[in-house]
């Protein structure tokens, strides 16, 4: 998937994954310097929880570097947990983290395969900043709440699409024309609710966004390399003078270069 298009956005293909899986995998090193929001919404994801005494069996969807499946292994060290990402080197990384941790399993795996093979059941599954990603979340959120046993909860944080809508807008000033960033096809709230609707009987969405600010452009735009946060790499049309005229773009609109990550909290109960 391109950083961005003009227009409308292409169809997610297998390429297209393999693409985003290679450069999750190659931002794996640097991510947990950079991913200060994402560290803050796992731990308002945490609030969302059941108490331990009820949970056995937990799955972990999209574990990235292993940050919140320590999180997750500490609050309930009695519980087995499988934890996967699709990206080898955010998988070899938290099996590192998590090496000694007996009742934790890391896998490679993509996570709606998974989901639509596993016959297991689990009385918990969470997924922090990783279904937005998924080509059909209506089906990954109805094999989720197959998944789950009788008192089984889900809990994730998904990024919507107001995402990095101060770049999207500088861009779109910049090349006349309106610019889409991969996060504009991310489920907003209302769709949320209607999938999340399909899936459990009882479901709350609550948005938790949060506004960073870089001090350079070139700051904003290392953090979204070094974290693969839009799941591309930078475009060639984003040459030198273009990004001289993004910096005085955000420098006349906003006096800074300021980034919004819209996300909603949601917890699901069959």
């Amino acid at each position: 998937m391109p950083f961005f298009s003009i227009g409308s956005l292409p169809q997610v293909t297998e390429l297209g994954k393999q693409r985003i899986r290679h450069r999750f995998s190659r931002a794996a090193e640097t991510y947990d310097a950079h991913a200060e929001v994402q560290k803050d919404l796992a731990l308002r994801l945490l609030r969302e929880l059941p108490e331990s005494g009820n949970v056995a069996r937990i799955l972990e969807i999209g574990c990235g570097t292993g940050h919140f499946t320590a999180l997750l292994a500490g609050r309930y060290p009695e519980a087995q947990i499988i934890a996967l990402d699709f990206a080898e080197g955010m998988a070899h990384l938290a099996g590192k983290r998590l090496a000694d941790k007996e009742h934790v399993s890391i896998l490679c795996e993509e996570g709606e395969r998974f989901l639509a093979a596993c016959p297991t059941t689990f009385d918990l599954i969470c997924a922090n900043s990783t279904l937005q990603w998924f080509d059909d979340l209506g089906a990954a959120l109805r094999q989720i709440g197959r998944l789950l046993s009788g008192q089984g909860c889900f809990a994730g944080v998904l990024f919507g699409p107001r995402t990095f809508t101060e770049l999207a807008h500088g861009l779109s000033g910049i090349f006349g024309q309106e610019v889409r960033l991969p996060p504009h096809e991310f489920p907003a709230e209302e769709k949320l609710a209607d999938l999340l609707g399909e899936s459990f009987s009882r479901f709350v969405v609550q948005e938790e966004s949060r506004v960073k600010k870089y001090e350079s452009l070139l700051a904003l735009l290392d953090h979204i390399r070094k974290t693969g946060t839009a799941g591309g790499r930078l475009p060639a049309a984003l040459t030198r003078g273009r990004l001289r005229q993004l910096d005085a773009w955000f420098q006349a609109t906003h006096g800074g270069y300021p980034a919004t990550y819209q996300a909603f909290v949601v917890r699901g109960e069959k």
